[in-house]
């Protein structure tokens, strides 16, 4: 699919990049996410040394291996988009450190059939829900922590 194109071209933009000393490499990850009727969705990883990998789910950057730990319990073919963005809002917020890491604010798009293929922000009815879910999951696992 065209996701896979596109991905593979970005990753070649990316590696030249790291072949010639003249260029500075990019030192980011990107995802880039595709849907269309025919192939469905598509998420790619591109890496900075340009490598190319799709993936079901999959995070980059900071606590981003804690993240994957948390995507990969999650079934994914057995859950709607709604549902998906209220798990993700879950992981991003469980994988926060308060103490560690600078505040963040939670930002939420998605792409699919109820787009039409279009890169849109969550509606607001449905980010507030995932947040509310969100943030009651994490005071819940805090209230856990705390009974001990």
């Amino acid at each position: 699919g065209s996701s896979g194109i596109n991905a593979e071209y970005g990753g070649h933009y990316m590696h030249y990049f790291t072949v010639y000393g003249s260029l500075r490499p990019f030192g980011v990850s990107i995802l880039l996410g595709t849907w269309d009727e025919v192939n469905g969705p598509k998420l790619m990883e591109i890496d900075p040394a340009g490598s190319t990998r799709g993936y079901y789910g999959c995070a980059v950057g900071k606590g981003r291996q804690n993240a994957k730990t948390e995507i990969e319990k999650l079934e994914m073919s057995k859950m709607s988009c709604r549902e998906l963005v209220k798990e993700v809002a879950k992981v991003i917020y469980s994988v926060h450190d308060e103490v560690k890491d600078k505040h963040f604010e939670l930002e939420l798009s998605w792409i699919g059939k109820d787009t039409n293929g279009r890169h849109e922000l969550v509606p607001k009815d449905i980010f507030e829900e995932a947040k509310k879910y969100a943030e009651e999951a994490l005071n819940d696992s805090d209230d856990e922590d705390t009974d001990m």
